[in-house]
Formats: structure tokens, C-alpha cells, sequence
């Protein structure tokens, strides 16, 4: 963020608060560490923007124990290589792995701090380089003085001496402050590390900040009021319906518990869509080939269209002429029933007996389907015995009762019908002519005539 110079006003608590992190600062990092050593030693170049004020022969510690040792220092375009020599006790070493300049005490000794990086990361072989995005040095504590102003740096150094004169003779008790503060400075060098990982984001944070302190600081805070009360307001009408957050609350687990089991229920759908979306993707596929043919036929079905307009009027118009027969047929509907119902056991009876119906009609076509010169004759065959002529012949033998009729009961004649001929072909007349059949004259010549053939 861009601004003016301003000075700063230190209070004693912060002063203080520095100067316990400079003395914390060299007891930090104390603690247990498992030792996975080998018994071959390692070079490792470790590059530094700037890396005074380390010398040939400073230590180098992991978790404050010493493994190495500063072994050399040469310049590279700007560029400080600093070789550190380790021992088995540092190794293995991974490519995450951070070297970090920190003083010993405030006299102005160094030493070069290492972290052996990630076990998820690959290994540093023996020669590898520490750019310089993996090293780093920690501010002094003359850096941060140099920030002061002349008032502020005299008023701290009249702070340092009174804070000398009161731990003159307390050394003990600073003794055990500083063990007690241990753990404490442990967690706050972590918490540091995970700050400096963090420096991007950090960054990225401030920058997007500065806009809204900026809109917030516009209108001599105006904006802030205003966000302010409405943070007010809004606060007020949550605490006035407390209660009604609360039932909403204590309804919300079984409501969570019912999205749950809908979620479980719509993760089963799910799988049971899952082959049937998977069987019908050839289909879906195929779905532009389809539209398009689908439109192909919409182009040929327009004419089709078009002219079944003229069909569909002229089909009103049949319709509407069918009403009147169709009220007509309807109407004689019970009479029809009343008919079929009559018809069908003729029809059962002809149907039981098509054969003998059909051959009637085809042996009647053939009798009269006969034509000579003159006209059409009627053609039939008849089996004539000697008995069925002259067994009927008034007075001659072996006569029989033709006309159909039994004798008188009381007469004593006996009952005969003659040899197999059908009864009432030749039926006497009562008329009183004296004809036994019931003809006159001319009708028997014409009726023998026929059965010998001799008339047409």
C-alpha cells in the first residue's frame, strides 16, 4: 500500500513484546528430533540474495542441534553461494527443504538454520542447490529500531535501561520465564513460517482490502455510518426474534436429516438412470441425423398438407350427408334386431346344411342353363322302372295309392304306397270326373308324355 511516511507510536508493551522475541528468538525451536542419520556427510549449495553477515565456519542446526557447518561463500551474479557441509544427522534432505540466516545473539553472530523439507517431496542429492525461493534471513533487531524516529529511539533506550535495571538480579526468574515461554515461541516460529508461506496471499489480501478502506473512508465516513447502522439494525431485529431462530434452529437437524435421506434417495435414482441414459446414447447420438430428417419430411409433408384441407372439407360435407342416414339406420334399429333375431335360426340352418344349399343351386344352374334353337329347356333326370309306369295305371297291377291318401279305415283295403314313389304326385281327384289321377285326359297324355321324353 502506497502513503506518506508517519511517525509511530510505540508503546512500552509492544517494546517490551520485541524485545522478549529477541531473547525468545535464540531458545526457539527447542525440542525432541528423530535422528534418520547415515554415515556418508553431504554437500548442499544454498543461494542467498544477501547472505551477510554469515562467515566461513558458522554452524548449521536442525531444531537447534548442530549438523554442519558453513564450508564456503562465492558470488554469482549477484547471487550469494553459501556450501553447506552436513552431517548424517541432517539427512535425508528433500527439494522443499529451506535454509534461513538467523542470529545467535544480539552481538551479531549467525547461523544457518535448515529445514529438511517434506517427506512427500523427492530427495536432494548430494550437490543439489537451495534457490533462492527456499532461503531467506531473519530481521534484526537493528533493522527494526532503524524504523524509529529519534524521540521514539530514545525513549527505548531509556526503556532498555529501566527494563536492565529491573531484570539486574532477576536473572533466575527470567530463567524460567523464557523456559515457560518456549513452547509458546516454538508455536509462534511455526506460526511465522506458515505466515511467510503465506506472503502471496497475504499480499493479495491487503491489495484487495485497500479498495474498501478507501470507498469506507469517502464522505468523512459517511459510508462506514451507514454501514454501520444498518449492522445495527440488523443485529436488533435478530436479537427481537431470537425465539423464532431458535425453533428454526432446533427444526433444522430434522430437516437436515430429511435432505439427507431425499439426497440418498435421489443418489439411487441416480444410479438407476445412469444405464439408462448410457442405452439410450447411441440414440442421442443419432438425435441431429434424426432432426434432420425429421425436417426433410416436414418439407415433403407441406404440399400433402396443404391439399388435405379441400379433403377434410369435402369429408365434412360427407358427413354431414351421412347424419340423416345414420339417424335413419339408427332409427330402425330395434326393428332390425327384431329381424336378425328372426333371421338367425334360418341362418344356423343353412349354415348346417351349406353343402346340400349349394348343391341345389348348382345342380338348378345346371338344369336350366340348357338353350336349343328355339329357346331355353329345362333338363332333369328321372329313374323310371317298369312298376313305377304301369304299377300305377288305374285297374293295373301292383297299383299304388299315389294321391297320398290311406284307404278309408272301414273299407278293408290295405295300406300300400307303391314301390319307394313319393305319395301325392298323381293325387285322385274328388271331383267326381271319374280320372283315378286326378287329370283330365289331356293332362295325363302330356304328363306321360314328358316322362318318356317324347314332348319338349
Amino acid at each position: 500500500m502506497s502513503g506518506q511516511p508517519f511517525p509511530m507510536r510505540v508503546s512500552k508493551a509492544r517494546v517490551v513484546a520485541v524485545a522478549l522475541v529477541a531473547i525468545g528468538s535464540c531458545t526457539a525451536g527447542a525440542g525432541s528430533y528423530a535422528v534418520q542419520a547415515t554415515q556418508q556427510r553431504a554437500i548442499v549449495i544454498a543461494e542467498f540474495r544477501d547472505a551477510s553477515p554469515m562467515l566461513v565456519g558458522n554452524d548449521v542446526k536442525l531444531h537447534g542441534v548442530t549438523v554442519g557447518s558453513v564450508a564456503g561463500m562465492t558470488e554469482e551474479n549477484g547471487i550469494a553461494k553459501v556450501a553447506l557441509d552436513l552431517g548424517p544427522e541432517a539427512l535425508p534432505l528433500h527439494t522443499d527443504a529451506r535454509a534461513t540466516v538467523r542470529p545467535v545473539s544480539l552481538l551479531g553472530e549467525r547461523y544457518m538454520d535448515l529445514d529438511t523439507g517434506t517427506t512427500s517431496a523427492p530427495l536432494l542429492q548430494n550437490g543439489g542447490v537451495l534457490p533462492v525461493s527456499q532461503t531467506g534471513q531473519n530481521t534484526d533487531l537493528d533493522e527494526v529500531l532503524n524504523v524509529f524516529d529519534d524521540r521514539t529511539g530514545q525513549s527505548l533506550a531509556a526503556f532498555v535501561a529501566v527494563l536492565g535495571e529491573g531484570v539486574q538480579g532477576n536473572g533466575a526468574n527470567l530463567d524460567a520465564a523464557v523456559k515457560a515461554l518456549t513452547p509458546a515461541m516454538t508455536q509462534t516460529d511455526q506460526f511465522v513460517k506458515v505466515l511467510q508461506g503465506q506472503n502471496a496471499t497475504l499480499s493479495s489480501l491487503v491489495d484487495n482490502l485497500e479498495p474498501v478502506a478507501q470507498s469506507l473512508a469517502q464522505d468523512n465516513g459517511r459510508t462506514m455510518d451507514s454501514l454501520v447502522g444498518s449492522t445495527t439494525s440488523l443485529l436488533n431485529t435478530t436479537s427481537t426474534n431470537v425465539q423464532a431462530l431458535d425453533a428454526t434452529l432446533q427444526e433444522l437437524p430434522s430437516s437436515l436429516a430429511a435432505t439427507r435421506k431425499t439426497l440418498g434417495n435421489l443418489a439411487d435414482t441416480a444410479d438407476d438412470t445412469t444405464p439408462l441414459l448410457r442405452s439410450i446414447r447411441p440414440t442421442t447420438d443419432n438425435l441431429k441425423d434424426i432432426s434432420d430428417e425429421l425436417v426433410h419430411f416436414s418439407h415433403s409433408a407441406d404440399p400433402a398438407l396443404d391439399k388435405l384441407v379441400p379433403v377434410l372439407n369435402k369429408g365434412t360435407e360427407l358427413l354431414e350427408a351421412a347424419r340423416k342416414p345414420s339417424e335413419d339406420l339408427r332409427a330402425a334399429g330395434p326393428d332390425m334386431a327384431a329381424t336378425s333375431k328372426g333371421l338367425r335360426p334360418i341362418v344356423e340352418q343353412l349354415d348346417g346344411n351349406i353343402d346340400n344349399v349349394l348343391n341345389f343351386i348348382r345342380y338348378w344352374a345346371l338344369t336350366t342353363n340348357g338353350r336349343d334353337g328355339l329357346s331355353h329347356y329345362f333338363r332333369a333326370h328321372l329313374n323310371v322302372e317298369p312298376t313305377a309306369v304301369t304299377g300305377n295305371i288305374p285297374g293295373g297291377p301292383g297299383n299304388a295309392n299315389l294321391g297320398g291318401r290311406d284307404p278309408a279305415p272301414d273299407s278293408g283295403q290295405p295300406v300300400n304306397n307303391g314301390p319307394n314313389l313319393p305319395t301325392g304326385l298323381l293325387a285322385p281327384d274328388d271331383s267326381g270326373n271319374g280320372s283315378a289321377t286326378g287329370l283330365n285326359e289331356k293332362q295325363e297324355s302330356g304328363a306321360l308324355g314328358f316322362m318318356l321324353g317324347g314332348n319338349n
